[in-house]
């Protein structure tokens, strides 16, 4: 009850923080920016919907999107804001946020927007929650393709962008790319998130049901490393994951439900090389 009270509290603060940012900075500065939100943006110039409309549509599809192909627990995992954003937004699209910072410096407003949605992903990613939107099809290219995902991530950014380039023309490009990079680095910081990647070491007695847990339901690679325990001499097995930082909620919580008692050591890695990282992954049949 406890863990899934502070889910709530972390994903409603996280949201009300993107959509601040976008509502009181991205769109009177008139910025640029990627993700669902970026689609929103670009297709609010075709058609004269409210934002909030546009956000919660695209936000159902690629929910839908995700369920299809990732699956019900993937799809969970982004519900939540698939609800509750578009809900944010809208309220504050009626009420005085857009002009409270209208006389404001531009870099000034561009810093406020990267430290807002950065802490805004980070929180929401750090209780194991998603925001939804564009990570969803970089998932689905990383499933069925074995294409990593910060590769099809930053393409997919990097398409949603040149087209409000191509829209709005090149006025408050150089924002909209600080804005992009300030906000890897504070979601990085305010803990998961992007090409950030931790090492995972698991031990427990319970090492292979947690092993195909990771394996099966979490789509993670492991290793298998035969350890001896230094109080009673038992031989057994340690589960190593390296993983994309947004990952090791899901697994630590994964592994704590199968066993409660499991030691559980996560540290950063500064750099990955090899299959589904630098390298395509491939996928083989395996023997349960």
């Amino acid at each position: 009850m406890k863990q899934h009270l502070k889910i709530l509290i972390y994903t409603l603060l996280g949201n009300t923080m993107l959509a601040f940012a976008v509502c009181a900075f991205i769109v009177p500065q008139d910025f640029m920016l990627g993700g669902s939100s970026g689609i929103a943006l670009t297709v609010q110039h075709f058609l004269p919907i409210r934002l909030s409309v546009i956000s919660g549509l695209v936000g159902i599809s690629l929910f839908c999107l995700g369920w299809a192909f990732l699956g019900w627990k993937f799809a969970a995992n982004s519900l939540l804001s698939t609800i509750i954003y578009p809900i944010i937004m809208g309220i504050m699209e009626v009420s005085p946020v857009g002009t409270l910072f209208a006389g404001e410096d531009k870099l000034i407003c561009a810093l406020y927007c990267a430290l807002l949605i950065g802490m805004g992903v980070g929180l929401v990613v750090r209780v194991g929650g998603s925001t939804g939107g564009m990570d969803i099809p970089p998932c689905i290219l990383q499933k069925y393709k074995g294409i990593p995902v910060g590769k099809s991530l930053m393409f997919f950014d990097g398409a949603i962008i040149l087209a409000q380039v191509l829209l709005k023309g090149t006025d408050g490009i150089l924002y909209s790319l600080l804005i992009l990079v300030l906000t890897s680095v504070v979601i990085d910081h305010t803990i998961i998130s992007g090409e950030a990647t931790v090492q995972i070491i698991i031990i427990s007695p319970e090492f292979e049901r947690i092993r195909h847990e990771i394996l099966d339901n979490i789509n993670c690679g492991v290793t298998m490393m035969d350890i001896e325990t230094g109080m009673t001499g038992e031989k057994r097995q340690a589960i190593l994951s390296v993983v994309y930082a947004k990952k090791y909620p899901e697994i630590r919580d994964a592994a704590l439900k199968i066993d409660k008692t499991a030691f559980i050591i996560a540290s950063d890695v500064k750099n990955v090389n090899g299959q589904g990282y630098t390298l395509e992954r491939v996928f083989i049949n395996r023997k349960h």
